[in-house]
């Protein structure tokens, strides 16, 4: 780890700060299913109305 104190804040690398970042698959997935949730509710709101 290279996390530097720096007066009242801490300094980390690029590379470390952005490690927990998630990954492009990760989001598609979380797009898709939001798209098809929408897309269900829809249609069971035109069956059911």
């Amino acid at each position: 780890m290279t996390a530097r104190k720096v007066g009242g804040h801490v300094e980390l690398d690029e590379e470390e700060a952005r490690a927990g970042q998630t990954g492009v698959h990760l989001r598609q997935i979380l797009i898709l299913s939001l798209i098809l949730a929408l897309t269900g509710i829809g249609l069971a709101s035109l069956l059911t109305g």
